[in-house]
């Protein structure tokens, strides 16, 4: 039975667990053939073993560092020559928020927003520029930013990692625009709160300097009392955002360009 991305090849950042590992399962199901990309060559190898026994797919991997120009060649380098080519790039991996999401604005140093923007805005725009030529050439590809609601409700603390995460949209509007009639699309997907490894630290420690309950379903219902509430009730999951990806990435939404979707629940 055909499925909608066999055929096509992807390549997905920050892909060694979390919401990373989400997307590149939830393209492998659907067909794609996957490269996934992290800095820790363990981590990296143990999510290639649960991806490649979930979805009985082969999985190749690409180790480094996207934070200069020459490591981000050589990854992308790693990733084309492995799959043959990539038409479906998901450019997942960003910087953490400083504090651990805590940080006051005004203690925010102005090196930390460079290596922010560096970490959460430029590693991309390395990545797009890598891939652009050969999908023109193909006349077909998908470019998708993972952004964050975050840059829709800023607050306080973090701006770093808030701005960052808001010129990841502005950043993709324009490059559909330049890549205009050439059958490359670009699409920005904002998550909300979902589990993932840095957000369930966060949440963690939160919880431990507030006092809540230590399990995840009182922490949902503080979260969703106190502080991010949405419609649905509950903190996302990997594969809520998986989704999302998996239909901008389908060759079926050729129609949808360059727009951010929000998966947050309702917020």
């Amino acid at each position: 039975m055909s499925r909608p991305l066999d055929g096509k090849r992807a390549l997905v950042t920050g892909a060694s667990s979390g919401l990373g590992e989400g997307i590149a399962r939830r393209l492998a199901e659907e067909g794609a053939v996957l490269c996934i990309h992290g800095r820790d060559a363990e981590r990296l190898d143990a999510a290639r073993s649960r991806l490649t026994v979930g979805t009985g797919t082969p999985v190749h991997v690409a180790i480094g560092s996207l934070s200069d120009d020459e490591s981000a060649d050589a990854v992308f380098k790693t990733a084309e020559q492995a799959l043959g080519g990539i038409d479906i790039l998901v450019n997942n991996a960003g910087g953490e928020s400083a504090g651990n999401g805590t940080m006051p604005w005004l203690d925010v140093e102005p090196d930390l927003w460079n290596r922010h923007y560096n970490s959460n805005v430029t590693s991309m725009v390395r990545l797009i520029r890598n891939a652009v030529p050969a999908m023109k050439e193909n006349g077909w590809g998908r470019l998708i930013q993972l952004s964050s609601e975050s840059a829709s409700f800023p607050m306080p603390i973090i701006p770093d990692y808030q701005a960052a995460k808001l010129a990841i949209r502005s950043l993709t509007r324009s490059l559909a625009m330049a890549l205009a009639r050439t059958g490359i699309t670009a699409n920005s997907v904002s998550p909300g709160l979902t589990h993932s490894d840095g957000p369930d630290r966060w949440l963690a420690k939160i919880a431990k300097e507030k006092g809540w309950e230590d399990d995840w379903d009182a922490i949902t219902r503080h979260v969703q009392d106190e502080m991010i509430s949405n419609f649905a009730g509950r903190i996302g999951e990997p594969a809520d955002v998986a989704h999302a990806i998996a239909f901008l990435a389908d060759p079926r939404a050729d129609f949808i360009n360059g727009i951010d979707i929000a998966v947050d629940g309702g917020r």
